[in-house]
């Protein structure tokens, strides 16, 4: 009886301070007391030049300094956690994938919050728990060199990669290696059902060029080394040379968020920026790099080709299903 009366209590009061964490505001009292902090502190993975992009114009608009510390998902995970149980958080903000965030938010790292600028983003992408918000989706799809592939005959659909013409001839991360190709994989059952896994097997005696990340498939696919490659659509976009995306009716695809430390050292700084990072002049900044971007006042470069309905969100894999999975893609794929 006592438990079941202690867990009305947490619900009533959970019930009472909610609807006030995630009703924020950006009232001007905290716009002072953020000036007062002067700084911000932003752990991410995103470019300096477009960290120094957001950093200038929102100092430009509140006078606050923005500090950005880059690392990979690996070694965010790794400081962040370190911070934490040293006692000594040292981060505002924070930017990542499923992986990142949920390894830290499993960790009880963020605070709720819910930006107003987001008010208006596509619901089925936000957080029902409003810890994190997302600010960008990163579809995966098939690349291709257009100078040396016709748009008619590139391939259409992830099983045309099993015709004969393409062996040896494209390109993809090493799922065994690379964890969001894993997932990618891993997810593909979403868009082909119970052959999935067939299918992917095609791909490895198909003798594809495997690398370690992405991003070693976009010099040999520039180079016209190999014409076809797995990656993000947004290549197109994001680095010079004839790439071209292949028009599908649905796109595998992570989101990225941003959230804010739960023990963050300039509090009012952090939601400030939060609010900015997901408003529209910061996502008109990142949908001109090429970014698939979410707020309705912000353009970006894929509007025409796709849209939202078109998304399916990557599930992400539990750690078991991970370490097996990648063990048998690194041999598969080798």
């Amino acid at each position: 009886m006592f438990r079941k009366f202690n867990g009305l209590i947490k619900l009533v009061l959970i019930g009472l301070l909610m609807p006030r964490l995630a009703a924020a505001q950006i009232t001007p009292e905290l716009i002072e007391a953020a000036k007062k902090e002067g700084e911000v502190m932003l752990y991410g993975a995103i470019t300096v030049n477009l960290s120094k992009a957001i950093g200038d114009v929102f100092e430009k608009k509140y006078g606050i300094k923005l500090h950005h510390w880059r690392g990979d998902a690996t070694e965010l995970i790794n400081r962040s956690l370190a911070e934490a149980r040293a006692g000594k958080p040292a981060f505002d903000v924070t930017l990542g994938n499923e992986v990142v965030m949920t390894a830290l938010d499993e960790k009880n790292l963020f605070a709720v919050f819910e930006p107003p600028a987001a008010k208006a983003y596509p619901k089925q992408f936000l957080d029902p728990d409003k810890k994190m918000t997302p600010w960008r989706v990163l579809p995966y799809g098939i690349n291709y060199n257009h100078q040396t592939v016709k748009a008619e005959e590139a391939p259409k659909s992830w099983e045309d990669l099993l015709l004969p013409k393409w062996k040896g001839k494209f390109g993809m991360a090493n799922p065994g290696i690379h964890v969001t190709t894993l997932q990618f994989v891993l997810n593909l059952d979403k868009l082909l059902g119970p052959k999935w896994l067939k299918v992917v097997e095609g791909w490895a005696q198909q003798e594809p060029r495997v690398g370690r990340s992405l991003a070693d498939n976009i010099q040999p696919l520039t180079a016209g080394e190999i014409q076809v490659a797995i990656g993000y659509i947004k290549d197109k976009y994001q680095y010079p040379g004839p790439i071209e995306y292949v028009r599908m009716n649905k796109y595998l695809a992570s989101l990225s968020f941003i959230a804010i430390n739960r023990q963050a050292p300039h509090a009012n700084a952090a939601r400030l920026f939060a609010d900015f990072f997901v408003g529209p002049d910061a996502q008109r900044i990142f949908g001109s790099f090429g970014e698939y971007v979410f707020h309705p006042e912000a353009d970006h470069k894929f509007k025409k080709d796709v849209k939202n309905d078109q998304i399916v969100v990557m599930r992400l894999p539990s750690k078991e299903e991970l370490e097996s999975s990648s063990k048998k893609f690194r041999e598969m794929f080798r």
